[in-house]
């Protein structure tokens, strides 16, 4: 029976989940997930080892017992995707197990799926500074497959995305966060899934399915996935109170 961990922190809610089951092809049999909260109003880098201790031992689970350490490679918060990529790569390295890096755009679409059946997703998570990243999905029988790459658009520049031509819905952050956003899906007649963040539950299935297959990944090449080219504020925009 396998054993993985999910460290979710590409948005504020910094979230992780200790996952074990079997998979088959792209049957994954989940015998137990426990998904844990880091303390909101926090910044992740303080919240989510502590946390991770404690949930170890509240199940009883080792740090060797693990069999793969999967994390969202972003896009999402700088920061966020820092600590999980960092962490994810310490552990992995001082135990000699392998890291699965998964999409936070592919990671809410399958959110997305188990909480309303949906299986062609548009993503769109906030990327803050009036910007959001996007991505398109597809739910087949190997699993999701991406429509489109993943993008950095403005909330009224949503009409420059490729046609999605099937029925599909929307989910992620970016809806709520921009009046634009909300009015571009209504005219474009486009459905509101109502979901808005990437989950551990879900990113550890998709990490599941990844190494069952053997698509494992090196502790070295455990790096985000920015597609903003901006890593950093200056020193004005920092003290204006904005974040990336």
């Amino acid at each position: 029976m396998l054993r993985l961990i999910s460290l979710e922190t590409a948005t504020d809610r910094g979230s992780f989940a200790l996952w074990s089951g079997e998979v088959a092809g792209m049957n994954v049999c989940t015998t137990s997930c426990q998904v844990f909260e880091c303390p909101a109003g926090q910044p992740h880098a303080e919240t989510l080892l502590p946390a991770l201790r404690e949930a170890l031992e509240t199940l009883g689970w080792t740090l060797d017992s693990l069999d793969a350490i999967v994390f969202d490679a972003g896009p999402g918060m700088f920061t966020g995707l820092r600590v999980s990529a960092a962490l994810a790569q310490g552990l992995a390295v001082a135990l000699g197990k392998p890291v699965i890096p998964v999409s936070s755009l592919e990671v809410l679409a399958e959110a997305t799926r188990e909480q309303t059946g949906q299986t062609t997703i548009l993503s769109l998570l906030d990327a803050r500074m009036n910007q959001i990243y996007a991505g398109g999905w597809s739910f087949t029988d190997t699993g999701w497959r991406p429509l489109f790459e993943a993008c950095l658009v403005n909330p009224d520049g949503l009409d420059q995305l490729p046609a999605l031509t099937q029925p599909f819905a929307a989910a992620g952050t970016g809806i709520g966060e921009y009046p634009a956003v909300n009015a571009w899906l209504t005219q474009a007649s486009i459905a509101d899934s109502g979901v808005r963040y990437p989950t551990p539950a879900a990113l550890v299935r998709l990490g599941a399915v990844r190494f069952a297959s053997g698509q494992r990944t090196d502790p070295s090449d455990a790096i985000p996935v920015y597609v903003r080219d901006r890593v950093a504020l200056t020193t004005a925009e920092r003290a204006a109170g904005e974040s990336l």
